[in-house]
């Protein structure tokens, strides 16, 4: 019987943070396992704030900032912070405005020793004063 997505298996010692493959671009998140797609590769946690808090010190610089819903951000702090960006993505946000959370979910299946990516979208690089090689 497969699991669902929600109660999937994985755990951050499936995952390792190195060396990402896009250059400049510091580190990035890879499986040490298959991940099948609609499988949860994490929740993005950490400390949930208001828009005025991400406007201000310490956060207004934060490349980990997950729009939630309306007044509502969560400043990742666990492993899934380090998904960076492509435009062709193998995962991706699936998020809870109930219940102002959100996890990673593969979008197909992403073998042992593969980079996971997300897609930023475009509001993100519109804030960003970062250029990622594969955003350009």
């Amino acid at each position: 019987m497969k699991l669902s997505p929600l109660f999937s298996s994985l755990q951050e010692q499936h995952f390792e943070v190195k060396t990402s493959t896009i250059p400049e671009c510091g580190q990035g998140l890879f499986s040490k396992v298959s991940v099948e797609a609609g499988e949860t590769i994490g929740p993005y946690l950490g400390e949930v704030i208001t828009d005025a808090q991400s406007e201000r010190s310490p956060y207004i610089d934060s490349h980990y900032l997950l729009w939630v819903c309306r007044d509502c951000l969560i400043v990742g702090e666990n492993y899934t912070r380090y998904i960076n960006h492509s435009s062709e993505p193998n995962a991706q946000f699936v998020v809870s405005t109930r219940w102002k959370k959100a996890r990673v979910e593969a979008l197909r299946t992403i073998l042992p020793n593969e980079e996971i990516f997300l897609d930023y979208g475009p509001d993100f690089w519109e804030a960003a004063e970062v250029t990622c090689v594969d955003q350009l």
